[in-house]
């Protein structure tokens, strides 16, 4: 986990690294408010990766989260989520004005998808 924490982590400062003109400059209030929708969204997987890593020891359910591994523990998938909230943010900012919305758009859809998926199979945002 924190060989990839630490991979991501670079792949983002290697992005606000190469100069591009518009990093951060050009953030929006729509640029928030698509990033507030994103993290509405991951705090939802987050609860409902709390309640996998509850319930699959008692092997009702499994996380398909490779990251994660099967039954994570809850601290780990705290650890997760805080740091991938923060790598999508920071990556968010560092990227050109084109490329950001697009980046926004695409993993709220992802994250809808996950948290819709979910939710059908029966998991709760537990907390």
């Amino acid at each position: 986990m924190r060989r990839i924490a630490k991979g991501l982590l670079s792949i983002v400062f290697g992005l606000s690294v190469l100069g591009y003109p518009e990093r951060g400059m050009a953030w929006t209030q729509g640029d928030s408010w698509w990033e507030g929708a994103y993290l509405i969204l991951h705090v939802m997987d987050w609860g409902q990766t709390r309640d996998i890593s509850t319930r699959c020891r008692i092997g009702e359910y499994r996380e398909l989260n490779p990251v994660l591994g099967a039954c994570p523990a809850t601290q780990r998938v705290n650890q997760y989520f805080l740091a991938t909230a923060a790598l999508h943010a920071g990556l968010t900012y560092v990227l050109p004005t084109d490329m950001r919305r697009m980046f926004q758009v695409g993993t709220i859809g992802l994250q809808f998808s996950v948290v819709n998926s979910n939710a059908q199979i029966g998991l709760n945002i537990a907390f």
